[in-house]
């Protein structure tokens, strides 16, 4: 029996969108640096403020208030864990809720700052650095299963797009989803070549898990200076290195098998993305007056290079047995091309309260509609036409101002409190029409001074809303909370 359903072609989040495209670009500009326990602790905000090694992320005159050399890094626990929430249709059929936790250790931070003492000069500078290390910038560890029943199918969407395709093209045209439902018998041409997917009139239980890993670490090299104890100034040189990587495990199950010999179905997509890129970081911090700091920076765009691998397989049981693919219909894909993403403009005003404590304030400017996809410049592989998705990405990506604000009170100057909080609006309007339409971030830790050694302790909460779609008829909504623990060391020398 065939099941007479109009599915449009519109996906949100969905593993339909094969790469190079606005999901990519908009993954890769949504960053939520993460630095030392102290930078974490009063919630990344740093512009202003300086002599940390997180400020990096943010501006790279903040080593100008570096006076003497040092050398930091961290440990960090992430545990990720995301609630989901079956429907269909939009109202509730068979609704489904489940959580997913993940819990992984890492190095966040490793840093150097390098202290010269060139007032002898004369010149009006009295301190420069140089600064290396590496931060990360961004975590894409986001696992989570859902499953429900609803009548919709996945065969559905595959049957409707392969309409008018000749079944011996379905390859050539559909290797991802149309052939591989053919070939596995749960999808049939009639004589005009409009396909049905063979299934009945009854619902089907849904059960799909999506495994999403990886993320961004940033390895720079930056320059600073101290002019009169009024003017910082620095710039700095970043190497970013990408790693995502997604699995997706559909299943369905029929819930009346009359009629038909279709009795369940597996679909996998494995996708996998690595590379890297270069962006230069410029940066100035003013003193009007001791308790005023004033900050400016300007990121250029990250230039990255990429190269995606994509594979997918499907299973079929049916009353006679399991029907396979065969291996010479299995798609594998690898392509490389290019991802622009936007600049970043930043402002920042710190206020220093003698020895006992500090504010400071971040608003960060992004405009992600100036993200770009581009062919590849390397000729072992094909050059593509990226028109129509710089075209969506336009249209679909807005602005966004992202506020940091973040402060510490010491107490006897060996003993520290800090707290911070981020808000950052979604650049999606896709994903600003379902949930919360911005995400923020809550932390705080404490500060242990010990002659010239530093320990730090901080907890970092990520919380985030989004709106994940296998397909149109098909919708789950995540709820994601990405708690962040972090313990860090400095000890600053000095360098002759």
């Amino acid at each position: 029996m065939t099941r007479k359903i109009i599915l449009a072609s519109v996906f949100t989040g969905a593993f339909f969108a094969f790469g190079q495209n606005e999901i990519d670009v908009y993954r890769l500009s949504n960053t939520f640096v993460q630095g030392s326990a102290r930078f974490d602790a009063m919630g990344g905000s740093f512009g202003a403020l300086g002599a940390e090694s997180g400020c990096i992320g943010i501006n790279p005159a903040g080593f100008g208030r570096s006076s003497v050399s040092s050398f930091s890094f961290g440990l960090i626990g992430t545990s990720v864990k995301t609630t989901s929430h079956f429907r269909g249709n939009g109202e509730p059929v068979s609704m489904g809720t489940s959580s997913m936790d993940a819990f992984k250790m890492r190095v966040p931070n490793l840093a150097g700052t390098v202290v010269s003492d060139v007032s002898s000069g004369n010149s009006g500078l009295i301190y420069t650095q140089i600064s290396f290390g590496m931060n990360r910038v961004a975590n894409f560890d986001n696992s989570f299963n859902y499953s429900g029943q609803q009548f919709e199918s996945l065969l559905d969407v595959f049957a409707n797009g392969a309409t008018g395709i000749d079944p011996s093209l379905l390859y050539d045209y559909q290797p991802y989803t149309a052939s591989l439902a053919y070939q596995a018998y749960a999808i049939d041409p009639d004589a005009n070549n409009n396909y049905f997917a063979r299934l009945n009139s009854g619902d089907m239980i849904h059960n799909r898990t999506v495994l999403n890993r990886g993320g961004i670490n940033e390895f720079y090299v930056g320059l600073s200076a101290n002019y009169l104890d009024k003017i910082y100034f620095g710039a700095s040189f970043s190497y970013n290195t990408v790693n995502f990587s997604e699995s997706v495990i559909h299943k369905e199950t029929l819930t009346d098998t009359s009629g038909v010999s279709l009795r369940s179905f597996v679909y996998q997509y494995d996708y996998n993305t690595k590379g890297g890129g270069m962006n230069v970081k410029l940066g100035a911090i003013f003193l009007p007056v001791d308790f005023l700091r004033l900050g400016v920076a300007i990121h250029t765009p990250t230039f990255y290079q990429l190269t995606d691998e994509s594979t997918a397989n499907m299973q079929a049981l049916h009353s006679d047995g399991m029907y396979n693919v065969d291996p010479s219909f299995i798609p594998i894909d690898k392509y490389k091309y290019r991802i622009w993403t936007p600049a970043k403009f930043v402002g920042s005003l710190g206020l220093v309260f003698g020895d006992n404590g500090c504010l400071n304030v971040d608003l960060e400017y992004l405009n992600y509609g100036w993200g770009r996809v581009k062919t590849t410049n390397d000729e072992a592989y094909a050059a593509a036409d990226f028109s129509n998705e710089n075209k969506v990405i336009k249209a679909q990506m807005v602005d966004a101002l992202n506020i940091r604000v973040g402060g510490e009170w010491a107490i006897n100057n060996m003993f520290f409190i800090r707290g911070g909080y981020g808000y950052y609006p979604k650049g999606d309007t896709l994903a600003r029409s379902y949930g919360k339409n911005y995400s923020q971030t809550i932390s705080g830790g404490l500060g242990f001074r010990i002659n010239r050694v530093y320990i730090d302790l901080s907890v970092r909460y990520l919380m985030s809303s989004s709106v994940y779609k296998a397909f149109y008829e098909s919708r789950t909504d995540l709820d994601i909370v990405n708690t962040t623990f972090n313990i860090g060391m400095q000890y600053k020398f000095d360098y002759k």
